[in-house]
């Protein structure tokens, strides 16, 4: 369970923001993506308790794994929730790192830029959706996080990555 959920205290006028807590799942889970142990389950020093974790303590995923990934996990993965990314702005890094290499390498990104992009990526998506018989996984993904764009957590996305290659 996420660190807010686990070390909430229970009582009459207790509240829980659980809007975070599945993005945190999604970090621990990830683990088990990339072929290693999820730290939290299981017993003995090598297991992780989510109530008291640090997180320097989380293990570092395979090489294999792209930089943005990585760092994305341990964002997901950060014990004060108001540090932590949310389940869309997550999505949008993923995207973002897939699709926007040439829109993330703008050291100035304007929202014209940004715009222009999306357009270029919808028609792109939309004439592969339309010139194929079947439709591949990355068109129906980049349908996907077209059709659920927030432009507050696609720009949150853009800066979260822009800070992650800027500084080591």
């Amino acid at each position: 369970r996420a660190p807010e959920v686990s070390t909430a205290c229970p009582g009459p006028r207790a509240v829980i923001d659980y809007s975070k807590a599945d993005a945190w799942a999604v970090g621990a889970i990830a683990y088990e993506i990339f072929g290693l142990a999820n730290p939290f389950y299981g017993q003995g020093r090598a297991h992780l308790e989510s109530r008291s974790y640090q997180e320097a303590q989380l293990p570092a995923l395979p090489e294999s794994v792209p930089l943005d990934t990585r760092q994305l996990v341990r964002a997901l993965l950060q014990r004060e929730t108001s540090k932590r990314p949310s389940a869309r702005v997550a999505a949008n890094v993923l995207h973002l790192s897939l699709w926007g290499e040439h829109i993330l390498a703008l050291k100035n990104l304007k929202l014209d830029k940004m715009i222009s992009w999306l357009l270029h990526q919808s028609a792109a998506a939309l004439l592969a959706n339309r010139l194929e018989e079947r439709s591949c996984v990355e068109t129906k993904l980049k349908v996907l996080f077209l059709a659920n764009l927030e432009c507050d957590a696609l720009c949150q996305a853009a800066l979260l990555l822009y800070s992650w290659r800027v500084t080591p």
